[in-house]
């Protein structure tokens, strides 16, 4: 029997990367495979951009500098539109997340639901401009290249910052899942004073280390940038080349690092044998360093899979792999050329029209002489000017051409002004009505899709592990538990599904406004919700805040309406059961407050009304089972602490007056005969009977 040659099988100490001068040169390879690719990438971008469709140096060397040469913006104006409408169809709604809390026997799933919606919300708005530069660039790759990336920088923090597909690398073939990468690279510029900030002083240096940077690779990637010269770059850092690195440095940061251009790192993510994800950084100019900057290999804290630390959202599908799909800019860039140049010449042939000529003459003559006179030119008579050929467009019709495109491209702009003049009209409802026709329905329920898939649920994660010690997942968390009473067991364990706000499948706003107002003839129907619709079909989501109350359950009219009826009905003898899903803290004050002020006429009167007293026998009870419904609820402690007092002392002001009535009516029956006293005593009938004093 043949034996073949074994080998010790890896385990998890081993390394699939052994330095950083490998990672470098296996970054160089991505690099090299990927150039064709990336050089497509910049002529679509310089066209977006408006470089102009023929080489201005080419047509200098044929001696046609003079021809129009202009970029007219088709692609440009087209592809802005379209970036809106992908802004509107994801931020156009309520709740830019939909959540759905997996515990459907959960009385407060729907409670829980809003308050992740609504606190995730806050927290984009937090986030703030930095969230809209990052999500424009974002949608701007994904649209014109075919995929949009988004780098979780940071391992706890929920913010990603958009990458630049230029930036990325990727191995060859690699199919366009996130999660079955083994090797993801990226190319990152860094401000040289974040660096120095990691090895400034010892204390820095130490907490550098704890989170993986090596701050001895860092000392000599800054020695190699501003110490040593050029032709010393190579040579070994010394400790007496750090000395001066900090001399340099100390007290005038700024003016040495002023001008200097970002330092370029490459992230390279690698899917360990233990199957965890490891980060390494070097810098991607420095080729004789052999030190990574960061390195997390062996960390127990790193990623347990790919998506924890990038997302990507492509176009389409294309083939299947990472680079198959082809965006908008893409797909459209040879036909905007091809516009461009046709319409360039549409302009020359205008301009030539008329100034074509014969020469007649022989042929021995090398220029033609012109006699000027004023504004007459008189040529030779055996030059003949044709007019007729070649033929061009006139003048009118190139000039109407030009105002065609010039509508065209300023069509953002111009409708941008149409809002600002019809603030009285649903015009927020009338454009987001044409968004189907601008995005088509399939395209966007694939992105709309990827976004909740692979950056929502992953943000919520990261906002929702315990411990993270992140500003955001701190004050999200305080949020949600401490502001807003959900229990801890929900936050951190809670299985939730997420989704995008928008609706992708859904008809356009003003129909959707249509059919939520006659959804309010429902009798079983969420009144709240069809409001929510309607408003926003007509003003923008925006308008939701400004047109509808809070949801406030102390302002709920219809639930004090409700309360009314009841004080009523308990007032004529009628005891009544707490529904669970009453409004009790809308239900609470409209009760107690007739109670205290029939407490307070029997203080200062010294008598009881009959009816009065009926409705504390009724009321009592009822009450007590909404406060035990509000002791229930975190969300309404502090409108229990404000009313459960009060409750107490109409409690107990009504116990003395049963008891005081009580005494009456067992006097009445002790009483002689012939007492006028014992004519059958009735506290129901002892209208203003005076109590004994």
């Amino acid at each position: 029997m043949d034996s073949y040659p074994t080998s010790t099988l890896p385990t998890s100490s081993e390394r699939r990367i052994r330095d950083a001068a490998t990672a470098r040169s296996l970054w160089l390879k991505l690099r090299t495979a990927s150039e064709v690719r990336r050089n497509k990438w910049v002529q679509v971008q310089n066209q977006l951009d408006g470089a102009p469709p023929f080489s201005n140096r080419e047509l200098l060397e044929l001696g046609q500098s003079w021809r129009c040469n202009v970029n007219f913006r088709d692609a440009a104006s087209t592809l802005e539109q379209v970036l809106i409408s992908y802004w509107r169809l994801l931020h156009d709604t309520t709740n830019l997340a939909s959540v759905q809390y997996l515990t459907p026997d959960d009385p407060n799933a729907e409670k829980w639901e809003q308050t992740f919606q609504h606190n995730f919300n806050r927290f984009i708005d937090d986030w703030g401009p930095d969230y809209v530069r990052n999500y424009l660039l974002f949608s701007q790759n994904h649209v014109s290249f075919g995929v949009g990336v988004a780098f979780w920088n940071d391992k706890n923090s929920a913010r990603w910052e958009a990458v630049r597909v230029g930036e990325v690398e990727v191995p060859t073939r690699s199919k366009a899942s996130v999660e079955k990468l083994t090797l993801f690279g990226v190319r990152q510029e860094l401000e040289v004073d974040f660096l120095w900030e990691l090895v400034r002083t010892a204390e820095s240096k130490a907490t550098a280390r704890k989170r993986g940077w090596n701050p001895e690779a860092i000392e000599e990637m800054l020695v190699r940038e501003f110490v040593k010269q050029d032709g010393a770059v190579s040579t070994p850092v010394t400790g007496q080349d750090v000395l001066e690195l900090q001399r340099l440095m100390r007290d005038n940061a700024l003016g040495v690092t002023t001008g200097h251009d970002p330092v370029k790192l490459v992230h390279l993510l690698v899917r360990d044998y233990d199957t965890k994800i490891s980060r390494m950084i070097f810098a991607e100019g420095q080729e004789h360093q052999d030190k990574f900057l960061f390195d997390d290999s062996g960390s127990e804290s790193r990623p347990d899979n790919m998506v924890h630390t990038l997302a990507a959202v492509f176009f389409d599908a294309g083939n299947g792999d990472w680079w198959g799909t082809k965006g908008f800019g893409v797909k459209n860039f040879q036909l905007a050329t091809v516009q461009n140049r046709l319409k360039s010449r549409a302009v020359d042939r205008t301009l030539i029209d008329g100034l074509n000529f014969r020469d007649l003459s022989e042929g021995g003559r090398e220029t033609v002489p012109i006699t000027s006179v004023g504004p007459f030119n008189f040529l030779p008579k055996d030059v003949e000017q044709v007019g007729s050929y070649p033929t061009g467009r006139s003048v009118l019709e190139t000039i109407e051409m030009l105002d065609a495109q010039q509508s065209y491209n300023n069509a953002r702009y111009r409708d941008q002004g149409k809002q600002i003049q019809q603030t009285d009209t649903a015009t927020q409802a009338n454009i987001l009505a044409n968004i189907q026709s601008q995005v088509d329905v399939a395209n966007a329920t694939l992105y709309l899709r990827q976004i909740a898939r692979n950056l929502f649920s992953e943000q919520f994660r990261r906002l929702r592990t315990r411990g993270n010690p992140d500003p955001d997942a701190k004050l999200f968390r305080r949020r949600c538990i401490e502001e807003m009473g959900m229990p801890e067991t929900v936050f951190y364990s809670g299985e939730i599904a997420v989704r995008t706000g928008a609706d992708p499948g859904a008809m356009n706003l003003a129909m959707q406004g249509d059919l939520a107002l006659q959804g309010l003839q429902l009798p079983e129907a969420n009144r709240r919700w069809m409001q929510e619709k309607w408003v926003t079909s007509k003003f923008g989501s925006q308008a939701v805040a400004k047109a509808l109350l809070p949801v406030d359950a102390t302002a709920d009219i219809k639930s004090q309406r409700l309360a009314l009826m009841e004080n009523s009905d308990m007032g004529e003898g009628n005891p009544l059961p707490v529904d669970p899903q009453d409004n009790h803290a809308a239900h609470a004050p409209q009760h107690l407050q007739p109670m205290e002020v029939i407490v307070h006429n029997y203080d200062a009167t010294g008598r009881i009304d009959p009816n009065g007293l009926i409705a504390l026998q009724n009321a009592i009870p009822h009450l007590e089972a909404h406060f035990n419904f509000l002791k229930a609820d975190k969300l309404q402690e502090a409108l229990y602490r404000e009313l459960w007092p009060r409750f107490t002392a109409v409690r107990s002001a009504a116990e003395g007056i049963f008891r005081m009535v009580e005494k009456m009516h067992n006097q009445t029956q002790q009483a002689p005969p012939g007492d006028p006293n014992a004519a059958g005593f009735s506290p129901a009938g002892q209208v203003g009977a005076a109590a004994p004093q």
